[in-house]
């Protein structure tokens, strides 16, 4: 069947009309695609501009439509461009229409052997130069005025920071870009409100300060942080008084900047300037390069920006690895608080995460003891059951959660609230339970087959009563669920951890409660339907940020292009006491083996 003629594409790049009839895809296209999870809408983009691509013979076309596709596979994977072949740019030349060397505004950009879209070309441009002249920039503060402000934070320390976190602080106030990075447990929100005290100190009125994360549950958490350790200060100094009384608030970066998605997913945000001396950034390594450039723009020539966030856990979600191609600028913390080293489990655990982020694969499986089954595990330190022992460790997890005669009763008990909260002897119930529920976490490497969360968690609600789940609101007494998207309104954050539990409601025997800073707080499950989800596993994604007694990771039992360095990394340090991998320890090796290849110029342009 003959094309029709292609519909002119949107600025932003994205195939909005309608498939009228199957167009005829280059061989391979279509099944490139679905492996990396596309769908049809990217072949047809692909598709669209190759019959854009005048004058070339059709076997070329095909090429050059199988050659879009790779970069959408790119994109989707978080690269920003995409290596070419001396043929791929042999075919490339003869597109001039299509595709010019920088500074060319032709849909497509060929920078050296790289191809970009247009857009993400002159993103990554905008965004190093940027960078490059904000580290340039020294601050007004007067390195011996960082020093006394730094003994004074010290003095009035809860906890005090340590001498690396205090030089951190230093390098970081002395030019308009720092940029700290640590490991889990490194201390980086102590060293967040040591650089918030230390910016009072020198002159920087609370007010003027921001205070921001990727995402809503980040950025709750480190507003609690915040809030809590600075009313926990003995004999607080008055630089400390002024900002407890007008601490500012920590926002998603969305939110800080006013952004929307536009038509074909385009970020927009507010035009004005950020009101803001400084802004301090947690958890940066999630940041893409769209958002980066976002920020950057909206900063005023004269502000701070410090970066905090861990640069060997997984980057953005998006396109980019900001956080990591500044690794040359950075400010590496090293001390880990969160494991006790000097306990032979924590010592283990620290000695896994270090071998698991520096690719030493055999270091890390000598670190693994086998266990002949569930029964046999100590959880203490790094062990490992075979992928065989996988639905037997489900179980046990169900059986250790709810074997309890204390946690059957709180199951059993019948919350009752009050103009919206719950009593205080109820909610330190809800205390007690939420508290037993998060000491060990389930994470899986992929949503779906047979390793991942979907299945672990409609196994574990299986066995918990509720028959097939099929991903509905219907939960059962004691399950952990999971919030999916951002709710304002309710003060709750994709990431969130709640549970279900029997309410006094009329006609709603179980809601799912959650505790915000407002306390505990009653959802039901079926007005909520779509943004909760069992949680009793979770992606690895989602659990970044989070920290356990025990972890449970369970590996796939397939090659998969997400079984990372970095993800590894990011799994075994979430723990604090145990660390269980569950599956084939030559898919473990081949993991760490395997760094993120997420191609990016922003380094080189650095």
């Amino acid at each position: 069947m003959k094309p029709q003629a292609a519909p002119s594409l949107l600025p932003t790049g994205t195939a909005r009309q309608a498939v009228a009839a199957s167009p005829a895809y280059s061989p391979g296209l279509v099944e490139l695609l679905r492996a990396s999870d596309l769908d049809e809408s990217s072949a047809y983009l692909a598709w669209q501009v190759a019959q854009l691509a005048i004058g070339v013979l059709p076997s070329e076309r095909d090429a050059f439509m199988l050659m879009m596709g790779r970069l959408l596979v790119a994109q989707a994977l978080g690269s920003t461009r995409l290596a070419t072949t001396e043929d791929d740019r042999a075919l490339l030349a003869k597109l001039p229409e299509l595709v010019q060397a920088p500074p060319g505004r032709s849909p497509l950009v060929l920078d050296r052997n790289y191809l970009y879209t247009q857009r993400a070309c002159a993103c990554e441009t905008r965004v190093a130069s940027r960078l490059a002249q904000s580290y340039a920039r020294r601050t007004a503060f007067a390195p011996t005025a960082i020093a006394r402000a730094l003994e004074e934070v010290a003095a009035h320390g809860a906890p005090r920071p340590s001498d690396e976190q205090k030089a951190g602080v230093a390098v970081a106030l002395e030019r308009h870009l720092g940029v700290i990075s640590g490991g889990p447990g490194t201390g980086k929100t102590t060293t967040a409100l040591a650089l918030a005290r230390s910016l009072v100190r020198l002159g920087i009125q609370p007010a003027d300060i921001a205070v921001a994360a990727p995402t809503g549950k980040a950025a709750s958490r480190l507003d609690d942080d915040l809030r809590t350790r600075l009313g926990a200060l003995r004999d607080p100094a008055e630089a400390d008084r002024a900002l407890l009384a007008d601490c500012p608030s920590a926002q998603t970066l969305h939110r800080l900047l006013g952004a929307r998605r536009g038509p074909g997913g385009a970020l927009n945000t507010s035009r004005d300037p950020l009101p803001f001396a400084a802004v301090i950034v947690d958890e940066s390594s999630m940041i893409d390069l769209e958002l980066m450039d976002k920020l950057l723009v909206a900063l005023p020539d004269a502000a701070l920006l410090v970066l905090l966030g861990d640069a060997d856990q997984l980057p953005s979600v998006a396109a980019g690895a900001v956080f990591r191609d500044l690794g040359r600028f950075a400010v590496r913390l090293e001390r880990g608080y969160r494991t006790n080293v000097a306990q032979p489990e924590g010592r283990q655990i620290a000695e896994l995460a270090a071998a698991v982020r520096a690719g030493r694969a055999e270091d890390a499986t000598q670190l693994c003891v086998l266990r002949a089954d569930p029964s046999a595990l100590s959880r203490q330190g790094v062990e490992h059951l075979a992928p065989e022992h996988r639905d037997d460790l489900l179980r046990d997890y169900h059986q250790r959660l709810f074997g309890d005669a204390r946690v059957t009763a709180m199951l059993a008990h019948v919350y009752t609230e009050q103009d919206g909260s719950f009593a205080e002897e109820d909610a330190r119930r809800l205390d007690d339970l939420a508290a037993h529920l998060a000491r060990t976490r389930i994470l899986a490497v992929t949503r779906a087959r047979r390793t991942g969360v979907e299945r672990c968690n409609a196994f574990l609600h299986d066995l918990h009563g509720g028959g097939s789940h099929g991903g509905g609101p219907s939960f059962l007494p004691g399950e952990p669920v999971l919030m999916l998207r951002n709710d304002y309104a309710r003060d709750l954050w994709n990431g969130d951890q709640g549970v279900a539990v029997r309410v006094d409601r009329p006609g709603q025997p179980v809601a799912v409660v959650f505790r915000s800073r407002k306390g505990w707080q009653a959802v039901d499950p079926q007005a909520m339907a779509g943004a909760l989800d069992l949680g009793f596993a979770l992606t690895v994604h989602k659990s970044q940020g989070s920290e356990f007694d025990e972890v449970l990771l369970v590996l796939p039992d397939f090659s998969s292009p997400l079984l990372t360095r970095e993800l590894l990394y990011t799994a075994v340090s979430r723990a604090r006491r145990s660390v269980v991998l569950c599956g084939a320890l030559d898919q473990f090796k081949a993991g760490i083996e395997t760094g993120e290849s997420r191609g990016s110029g922003l380094a080189a342009r650095l």
